[in-house]
């Protein structure tokens, strides 16, 4: 009776949920004014258009007329089948005459026009739904093209009146809930036991994991695409929209990364990951075989100098200090393949000569940028690496699997596995599954968003961190405006001075800004429900919320990386250094983007998923403090207000 009841509550308040997407959708759609003639001249320069936004209405007819400051750009427009090419032209001609292709026929003659008319209107039922567009640069002027866009904002805007319900009914539906339920509204709490056993359903998962040459075989194959993308970098072409080694990683490799693995698998990417693999092979002597030996605490034999780790740089929010410091630069990583690739050659030997001088994976574990993301983001995945019975870990004495045994290596990361808590230290390297004489280590499939607790203050500014570059990218990469992307522009125009401005706000933003409001949210949290942590720990613990938000935040980030240029990927692997190679057939492929009118829906929908998971873990988490449920709901209020807050801004900018 009462699992009938459970779902019967969840039905309900899914239908009230999609009401609150629907009423003030459907409600905007009677802000309709009656059409009119828009008269807007476009002028394009590096890099940027102006106007950046254009704001009109259903309906409207649009006369654009096009000019440019500089060298030739064009107005991609797919959603409307439109490609306009703008030439230089003399400097007193306002309106000069443009060539009109259709990007569905892209070598077709193009129309020789000086204006272009276009109505502002979807065909069919998505007039009523696709409120936003982005109109593109198709002409490489320089480094930073691929940044040169705009917004066709077509009103009434369902979507921004869509995720502005959502975002205003999660919390009120949640409070419901939660003072209807008689119960107390505490919920279901998983626990590290809880989640389906995937090993004890894949039986060939578990005999591959205990395959001493898997981790191996991996990183064989991903070393072959490292080398591949670094020799793309170094000696490709600079174009990076046709460089292989940018395509493969900023945009493959990301969107992978970022999308894929971390939410479903954590660190599964530390398995395979090419830049600790020759270190680790220099360290253990070995590929495949296992040495006994005792020294530098651990039980394996280990070549190298096995150096301690100094003291002070054993801090754990140091890998997100340096993923915010190369992030800050990012714009340069991206335009220009040298700079990366030189940044993949240095990661590399980094963690080489650090195997040599240092025991087991001082890199991964003290100073690698990827690990930043995929341990604070690890904890929201659904898969993770526990003991399969605890009592069984308890009893041990040997600790194979933190010191190694002759079955397999000590931890690359140090760990005992009855002492894994949370994802973010585990790299997944599967060696405790060699090494474990009980066999008693657990692959466990669990719920999204799980883990609901910060260990350090250095995991809570590292979720903050993230928070803040993921903010920062969107704005910067995917906002429209164009005086902002002269503040990161040292590549062509060396605006030091506007970047130096950029750099402190963001570090400002990280160190001082985003902490401050959280401690602000904390101290009030504290006053209202009456709790006795004091406000530096209760910011400790209300940064995780910070993990789902923040990862969907990501996704949201990288989704039109790989929809908008994935026939630039397509074109980089048939021409991969940029040399007029043409091995697949697509090098000249017409630009066509994969449903770029999803591309807003998609976003708003991550950011919505994103409240909703940090809104219940919140609630969680505000009664584990307060117990009372009255009282979390007051403890939570605050923290919830900032979430919305951020919430309502982000569906804002992806939407309108």
């Amino acid at each position: 009776m009462k699992g009938r009841r459970a779902i019967g509550r969840r039905f309900w308040q899914g239908v009230a949920l999609a009401a609150c997407a629907v009423v003030p959708a459907l409600a905007c759609q009677f802000y309709q004014p009656r059409p009119r003639h828009r008269y807007i001249h476009i002028q394009s320069f590096r890099y940027g258009k102006e106007p950046a936004v254009i704001r009109c209405n259903r309906g409207d007819w649009l006369h654009l007329t096009f000019s440019t400051r500089d060298t030739a750009h064009s107005f991609f427009l797919e959603e409307f089948d439109l490609d306009v090419k703008i030439q230089p032209h003399a400097p007193g001609d306002r309106n000069p005459v443009v060539a009109v292709y259709r990007t569905s026929e892209p070598t077709a003659a193009p129309r020789l026009v000086r204006q272009v008319v276009l109505r502002a209107e979807h065909p069919g039922w998505r007039r009523f739904v696709v409120s936003k567009s982005h109109y593109r640069c198709h002409i490489w002027c320089g480094p930073m093209h691929a940044f040169e866009h705009g917004s066709l904002i077509i009103r009434p805007n369902t979507l921004l009146w869509a995720g502005w319900g959502l975002v205003a009914g999660l919390p009120v539906i949640g409070l419901v809930s939660v003072l209807s339920n008689r119960e107390g509204g505490g919920g279901h709490v998983a626990t590290d036991e809880s989640g389906w056993d995937v090993l004890g359903a894949w039986g060939w998962l578990k005999r591959l994991l205990r395959w001493r040459g898997l981790q191996y075989t991996a990183i064989a194959a991903t070393s072959v695409v490292f080398y591949i993308v670094v020799l793309a970098a170094l000696f490709g072409t600079q174009m990076a929209g046709r460089n292989l080694g940018v395509m493969l990683t900023w945009v493959v490799w990301m969107f992978l990364l970022v999308a894929v693995l971390t939410p479903l698998g954590g660190r599964i990417w530390c398995l395979v990951c090419p830049l600790p693999g020759l270190g680790e092979i220099c360290q253990r002597g070995a590929i495949t075989g296992v040495r006994l030996g005792r020294g530098a605490g651990v039980r394996n034999r280990l070549f190298g100098l096995n150096w301690r780790w100094p003291r002070w740089l054993d801090r754990d929010w140091l890998p997100a200090a340096i993923l915010l410091g190369m992030g800050t630069f990012s714009t340069a990583l991206v335009a220009r393949p040298l700079v990366s690739g030189w940044l993949f050659v240095g990661l590399f030997l980094m963690a080489t000569v650090l195997a040599v001088v240092f025991p087991l994976r001082a890199f991964c574990v003290h100073l690698c940028p990827v690990k930043a993301f995929v341990g604070i983001y690890g904890k929201a995945a659904r898969l993770a690496l526990r003991p399969a019975d605890p009592a069984v870990c308890a009893s041990c004495r040997v600790r194979s699997c933190q010191w190694g045994s002759g079955r397999g290596w000590a931890c690359p990361y140090g760990l005992c596995v009855a002492e894994i808590r949370d994802n973010t230290e585990c790299g997944l390297c599967a060696e405790c599954f060699k090494t474990c004489p009980y066999d008693n280590v657990a692959l466990r499939w669990r719920p999204f968003a799980h883990e609901t607790t910060m260990r350090t203050a250095g995991e809570a500014w590292s979720a903050m961190a993230l928070l803040v570059m993921a903010t920062v990218y969107c704005l910067v990469h995917l906002g429209p405006w164009p005086r902002l992307r002269d503040y990161v522009n040292i590549l062509d125009k060396a605006n030091w001075d506007l970047f130096a401005v950029y750099a402190a706000v963001v570090w400002l933003a990280a160190l001082v800004g985003l902490p401050a409001l959280m401690w602000g949210a904390a101290w009030l949290s504290r006053r209202w429900g009456r709790l006795e942590e004091s406000s530096g720990q209760l910011t400790r613990h209300w940064s995780a919320p910070l993990v789902p938000l923040g990862l969907m935040l990501w996704i949201a980030f990288v989704v039109p990386m790989v929809l908008v240029n994935w026939t630039f990927v397509l074109q980089s692997f048939s021409d991969p250094l940029g040399w007029g190679w043409d091995f697949l057939g697509t090098a000249n492929a017409p630009w066509h983007q994969i449903w770029p009118a999803a591309i807003p829906w998609i976003q708003v929908a991550c950011v919505v998923v994103g409240l909703y998971y940090a809104l219940s873990n919140g609630w969680r988490i505000a009664r584990r403090l307060a117990g009372d449920a009255r009282r979390a709901v007051a403890a939570l209020a605050p923290v919830a207000g900032l979430l919305l807050l951020m919430a309502a801004g982000w569906v804002w900018f992806f939407a309108d």
